[in-house]
């Protein structure tokens, strides 16, 4: 093998172990980050399915949970936030509420759970599509 030759085989075989010293481990450039849409909230207990929902689609609703709040636990309706909203299904008529010797529809209802923070308190309400929300005790 002439000398030119071998100093190019020499070349080549280096460039070819310096393009691998990144090893099998070594990190991928970054991809460009591209918002992502928020992870599907975890159905609340009683509900087969959920999703976020605008207040905005709730008014009457949002409404009536602070006005019960401020009465149930005698602060003014001012102090009352929402802290979250879902539009959920829930497994039966009772909405994720039930109380011990009430019978309830078996079918799935459409519906909502709004969580309020009451004196750094959070509290539930649950409703069926339509409906007035429920106090639903812890």
């Amino acid at each position: 093998m002439s000398r030119p030759r071998r100093r190019l085989l020499v070349a080549a075989v280096a460039v070819l172990l310096l393009a691998g010293c990144g090893g099998p481990d070594a990190a991928p450039p970054a991809a460009p980050a591209e918002p992502s849409a928020p992870a599907a909230p975890e159905p609340p207990p009683g509900a087969s399915e959920a999703s976020f929902v605008s207040l905005d689609a709730l008014p009457d609703a949002v409404v009536a949970a602070i006005a019960d709040a401020s009465d149930r636990f005698g602060v003014p309706e001012a102090e009352v936030a929402v802290a979250g909203a879902l539009r959920v299904v829930w497994s039966d008529g009772a909405l994720g509420c039930p109380e011990d010797g009430t019978f309830y529809t078996q079918a799935l209802v459409p519906g909502y759970l709004l969580t309020l923070e009451v004196e750094g308190r959070r509290v539930a309400y649950h409703g069926a599509e339509g409906g007035t929300p429920q106090f639903c005790a812890d």
